[in-house]
């Protein structure tokens, strides 16, 4: 069994009920942010613009492994209350 940083465990929480608010009739537009990796370092991106909204200093390489993936993959999220709950689990700055 793979060691899930707590942060991956968290984000999984946030997916799965996004996924659930989809499949139970919410609109799947609501997704706002995303953040991921972005030329070796992470981002906040809007989901309709290709320029960061932001850009943090943290290197990509003091996070778990397991939440690197989820950083390349990019991790979607509704508010910017959970994008700053996220940028808070992760350490971001």
């Amino acid at each position: 069994m793979r060691k899930l940083g707590l942060t991956a465990v968290i984000v999984s929480a946030i997916m799965f009920t996004s996924h659930v608010a989809a499949v139970g009739g919410a609109a799947e537009d609501a997704v706002c942010f995303v953040l991921r990796e972005h030329g070796g370092k992470i981002a906040l991106f809007s989901e309709k613009t290709e320029e960061p909204l932001a850009v943090y200093d943290t290197p990509l390489g003091s996070l778990y492994p397991a939440d690197i993936e989820l950083l390349r993959e990019g991790i979607r999220l509704k508010t910017r209350v959970e994008v700053t709950r996220l940028i808070e689990d992760l350490g971001i700055e």
